[in-house]
């Protein structure tokens, strides 16, 4: 049965033929391809290659060729109808009302296209003719290089509806360049204009590298300053990207995506070297683009302008995006200082100051508790039990039932974290506190040597954090330093000694016999392994005895056999772990 070409180009530009084949086939990346084993032929030396930009795959063993689609009716068997609703769930596109469309229908969806792309042309040669100087004075001062503006298709639309003089001398159909929102029809004056006139130019491209839309920025002051194409037949703003198809080899490369707010931004982040920068197009971020941005990378970085504009744009991006949050598939934000937007860091300080707000850039999950928690009185149960509401309203909207569980897991310990915070810094038994500690008891003292080594060897202590963030020392000041160093570890891997004692441990309190003995020992790394490998079992057998006889007291009281059966299980493990190297 016949779809709409636009709806099956549609389908082939959102879901990448890698992403759908490199379910079953491993793939390797080579330059602009994939080469992995052909999943239609048996073969022991890859010939199979896949272009995603270009949307097909080829295998020069079998010879097999074909789109997304194809793949589909050939490898897994799947009739045309159930391959292409496969295809629209996976994309999260409705299915179109199938109707007969004629030839004359889709060879007016390849005029229209060609429309678009003799308009870019035109726009072009204007930016490099005399029409185009001023244009090209901005760019200059911009930092543009003509290669640059040439690699984006940059150009000028002049004044006087020079683009449309332009397709009536060629004898280009001006009716479909109405349509296509090029040229203004106003009915009841009787004339027609360009809809874009004296402002720099840019091309909208899908993925498939096909001109569909233009933004358009005005050259002296006015408004609006900057213009987009109305939505058409080719173009929907909320399901494109810009510079996309520049952008997207470096993000799978890099598994890293910049969200920018504008055109300029995008250009001026290429030029600089950051060649996975993209942008929507003016309006907020909508989950088809987050969609998009997933399929180059897990983590895109969404890096707004430093204005409260900006800021309330990520917030709404990160709004956006926690209802379709899945395992692996999340945002990090970046926040500029005020005024600066990205295009300004490049060029008033420099690349590298943009990279290091890229190296702070910060999870959702730690956005969301700051958004939540900013300027907020938590000094009263009440205000903490709405901040507790409220975000549990937020998380309650993760459709994803792994993601949301894990959520609320972090939301309960950041809420224990606000409980008990102040109590830690004021405890007498804190484990900054600068007299030292006098003969603690033995529990007090594993807990401390434990701390003493997560502080000292940052580096070393990486494969054990999880083992560590889920140890319970038995004393609120302890618990709170041990969960916070935990997260800056997580969070900032490279952390060094000194940058994690000022972190986590209160002022005036930096010089502790713990930490003291360890800095002044010679223990190899090796020899820290072991020697905290000791400590969390003996914290961990410390807690499973516990358990154990907890559990044993309430089988006193109400005996079972499931309670008997778990009483067994504690004890095989307390065993198991007493009896380990």
């Amino acid at each position: 049965m016949p779809f709409p070409p636009r709806f099956l180009d549609e389908l082939r530009e959102r879901i990448a033929l890698s992403q759908l084949i490199g379910k079953k086939v491993k793939l390797t990346k080579r330059g602009r391809e994939y080469i992995g084993l052909c999943p239609f032929h048996h073969e022991k030396t890859p010939s199979f290659t896949i272009n995603d930009d270009k949307g097909f795959y080829h295998c020069f063993g079998c010879g097999a060729h074909g789109d997304i689609i194809r793949y589909l009716t050939d490898s897994e068997r799947m009739p045309f109808m159930e391959a292409v609703e496969y295809l629209a769930r996976m994309a999260g596109l409705p299915m179109p009302k199938i109707k007969e469309e004629s030839p004359e229908r889709r060879q007016e969806y390849q005029t229209e296209l060609q429309i678009m792309e003799e308009a870019c042309v035109f726009f072009q040669k204007c930016l490099f003719s005399e029409r185009g100087r001023r244009a090209r004075a901005y760019f200059q001062n911009r930092g543009i290089t003509p290669d640059i503006a040439k690699q984006f298709r940059l150009g000028y639309a002049p004044s006087g509806s020079a683009l449309l003089a332009y397709f009536t001398e060629k004898g280009l159909s001006v009716q479909k360049a109405i349509s296509l929102g090029l040229i203004v029809d106003k009915t009841d004056s009787h004339t027609r204009h360009d809809y874009f006139y004296d402002r720099i130019m840019f091309p909208i491209l899908n993925r498939r590298r096909r001109v569909i839309a233009f933004g358009g920025r005005l050259l002296e002051k006015g408004e609006p300053k900057y213009l987009n194409s109305p939505e058409t037949a080719l173009f929907h703003k909320g399901e494109q990207l810009y510079a996309l198809p520049n952008a997207v080899d470096t993000m799978r490369k890099k598994n890293q995506a910049i969200l920018v707010e504008g055109y300029m931004d995008v250009i001026a982040l290429h030029s600089a070297g950051f060649t996975n920068a993209v942008a929507p197009l003016g309006t907020a971020l909508t989950e088809n683009q987050i969609r998009l941005l997933w399929q180059g990378c897990d983590e895109p970085i969404i890096c707004f302008d430093g204005d409260m504009a900006g800021r309330k744009a990520s917030i709404r991006a990160m709004n956006r995006a926690i209802p379709i949050l899945t395992p692996g598939k999340s945002l990090q934000f970046v926040f500029l200082p005020e005024p600066f937007d990205p295009d300004d860091m490049i060029r008033k300080k420099s690349p590298q100051a943009f990279q290091e707000a890229l190296n702070n850039a910060k999870t959702l999950a730690y956005t969301l508790w700051n958004t939540l928690t900013d300027g907020r009185s938590l000094d009263t149960p009440e205000r903490r039990a709405k901040l507790e509401k409220d975000a549990t309203d937020i998380i309650a909207k993760i459709q994803n039932e792994q993601v949301r569980a894990y959520y609320m897991k972090d939301l309960k310990k950041k809420l224990w974290q606000l409980e008990h915070r102040k109590d830690a810094r004021r405890s007498s038994l804190s484990f900054g506190e600068a007299q030292g500690i006098s003969r603690p008891n033995a529990d007090l003292l594993a807990g401390r040597m434990l701390l003493a080594y997560l502080i000292c060897f940052p580096k070393v202590v990486q494969n054990v954090l999880e083992d560590l963030a889920n140890l319970e020392l038995g004393e609120a000041s302890l618990q709170h330093i041990l969960q916070e160093a935990t997260d800056c570890l997580i969070n900032n891997p490279d952390m060094t000694s000194e940058e994690l004692i000022n972190a986590v441990l209160p002022e005036g309190s930096k010089t502790i016999p713990e930490i003291e003995m360890l800095q002044k020992s010679n223990r190899t790394e090796e020899d820290v392994r072991i020697e905290l490998s000791k400590w969390i079992q003996a914290l961990q057998l410390k807690a499973l005895q516990a358990e154990h006889e907890a559990k044993l007291h309430e089988f006193s009281q109400n005996p079972t056999a499931e309670l008997w059966e778990n009483i067994a299980k504690i004890k095989k493990e307390i065993e198991n772990l007493s009896t380990s190297d």
